[in-house]
């Protein structure tokens, strides 16, 4: 690897994934894309958050 190549520590990554769950969830989830999960609105995302969780539970110890 490059010497010059310097990463930021894995607690800056998990803190924007967490400052960002709501915009990440659907997309980890398989209900929307990245693409599609910017172009929602407020209300929108809401519900692609919503039918997330209930995924993810729906699917829980399958």
């Amino acid at each position: 690897m490059d010497a010059n190549c310097r990463f930021d520590p894995k607690e800056v990554y998990d803190r924007k994934l967490e400052e960002e769950f709501s915009f990440w969830l659907p997309v980890m989830a398989g209900i929307a894309s990245k693409e599609e999960v910017s172009k929602m609105t407020a209300h929108q995302l809401g519900v692609a958050n919503a039918a997330a969780r209930l995924k993810l539970k729906l699917f829980e110890g399958s």
